[in-house]
């Protein structure tokens, strides 16, 4: 059976891991973190990095660890909502998406809304049939595995028939347990494309599309 449908990450997926997008979050997620903890900045940045394997999310980390008990007074100001003062436009990502014959939804550990804004600067909303985010996942999403088994269910998909792309391997690995196609995009690894403007071109390669 030859692949099916997309499921694409969007931060440092969908837009360049250089892009001071994906700096800002951080920014913002470990002053939040020093805040509420109580820390230097330093010293939230380090807290963050360390609780990463156990945890695999700052929020998750939030209220597992430190009973933070409102997530969305995380969410919130930790993603910015003028997204076009950290892209630059990029027409190839719209036209590699639309190439591609397949169906597309996107799955985020971020909140909707940002989804929406990132989507809507590139001009590809149009080419996602849903955005699967946090929300959705109770705020537990990736790399749990019941954050996949959920997403798949709700597109009425088995993992073989479909390719996730992220920028993240810890996020791909519980994909591929599951029996899906994994991609990972801009970091040493395999497989991998440098950016998401080169999935038409890997799909050729990897003869996923057919069979």
């Amino acid at each position: 059976m030859g692949l099916r449908y997309l499921l694409l990450d969007l931060d440092k997926t969908i837009y360049p891991a250089e892009s001071t997008l994906g700096g800002e979050i951080d920014h913002r997620m470990t002053g939040f973190v020093a805040r509420t903890l109580g820390v230097s900045a330093e010293a939230a940045h380090e807290m963050r990095a360390a609780s990463f394997p156990r945890f695999g999310s700052t929020i998750r980390w939030l209220m597992e660890e430190h009973g933070l008990e409102d997530p969305e007074s995380f969410l919130m100001p930790t993603h910015p909502e003028d997204v076009s003062r950290f892209l630059v436009p990029d027409p190839d990502i719209r036209a590699a998406l639309l190439s591609i014959p397949l169906p597309k939804s996107i799955l985020t550990n971020a909140i909707s809304e940002h989804a929406e804004r990132v989507l809507a600067f590139y001009g590809i909303r149009d080419l996602f049939e849903h955005v699967f985010d946090l929300r959705f996942n109770g705020y537990r999403g990736k790399p749990a595995p019941e954050a996949y088994r959920r997403v798949l269910e709700a597109l009425g998909r088995l993992p073989r028939e479909v390719l996730f792309v992220d920028d993240y391997p810890a996020y791909l690995e519980p994909f591929r347990e599951l029996g899906g196609h994994v991609l990972l995009v801009g970091k040493d690894g395999s497989p991998r494309i440098d950016s998401i403007a080169d999935l038409p071109a890997y799909l050729e390669r990897s003869g996923l599309l057919s069979g």
